[in-house]
């Protein structure tokens, strides 16, 4: 298959699909290290001050010229992305173990991401320069800010299942959610890492995995935990006797 006749069938793919997907305005958003905490970054709605989010004035989507190196000025070219860091057990063990990775994690809310930063800061993982964590809205910082083939490798481990239907909207792995991980992971061994506790949402995933024009499936459910890496959540639910579902995908181009 040519990469432009991929690239076709991910745009209507994602054109399809989105005609269910509620359209979201689009807003100014700034991306802004914080000033107090090493190692975070806010990528937030742009205000007047009374958390109104300003509209762009042509309705389009506010890009930025964003390079990894902005983030991490020592980057090598090996960047990693984790979506929904949680506490930043992962991201903690898996920066210290490859000090040569430059990874990014992130999280919605402020809490967790400056609660996953302080972590890494104990550990001496932020010190050592390659790891971040996004507060913010990593499929909009994707889209608006990441530009095509830098990436090397997504992480998803355990995200919010948003188990009522009412709130499955809220679910990030959606088709124009894949649309930018196919466009920002670079050519060659391009893997997203997946796991999760919860059935309907691991069945809903792989569905939306294998219907995705450049994805296979190259191991499913039974995958071990990144390199023997176990998130917070991973571990809690073992425990409990849960039934944990991992999967690796691949992305072809």
């Amino acid at each position: 298959m040519s990469e432009d006749t991929t690239n076709k069938n991910v745009e209507e793919f994602a054109e399809n699909a989105g005609e269910k997907q509620v359209v979201i305005p689009e807003f100014y958003r700034d991306l802004k290290a914080d000033l107090e905490q090493k190692g975070l970054w806010h990528y937030v709605f742009r205000t007047n001050g009374d958390r109104k989010p300003i509209k762009t004035e042509d309705g389009k989507p506010h890009t930025l010229d964003f390079n990894w190196k902005d983030m991490f000025p020592n980057e090598n070219g090996h960047i990693e992305v984790e979506i929904g860091s949680g506490k930043g057990n992962f991201m903690t063990d898996y920066a210290e173990k490859h000090p040569d990775y430059f990874i990014m994690g992130s999280e919605w809310d402020y809490t967790w991401a400056a609660f996953a930063v302080e972590r890494m800061t104990k550990r001496g993982v932020i010190d050592q320069g390659n790891a971040a964590m996004l507060r913010g809205d990593v499929f909009f910082f994707l889209r608006d800010c990441v530009k095509s083939n830098t990436v090397d490798a997504f992480h998803m481990y355990f995200p919010d299942p948003w188990p009522k239907e009412r709130h499955h909207k809220n679910r990030l792995l959606r088709p124009d959610f894949l649309t930018e991980v196919a466009r920002c992971l670079k050519p060659g061994k391009r893997i997203f890492y997946w796991g999760t506790d919860h059935k309907e949402y691991n069945e809903i995933a792989l569905e939306t995995f294998d219907a995705f024009p450049t994805c296979k499936v190259l191991v499913r459910n039974t995958a071990e935990p990144t390199e023997g890496i176990t998130t917070g959540f991973e571990r809690k639910y073992r425990k409990e006797g849960r039934p944990i579902y991992r999967s690796v995908i691949e992305f072809e181009k």
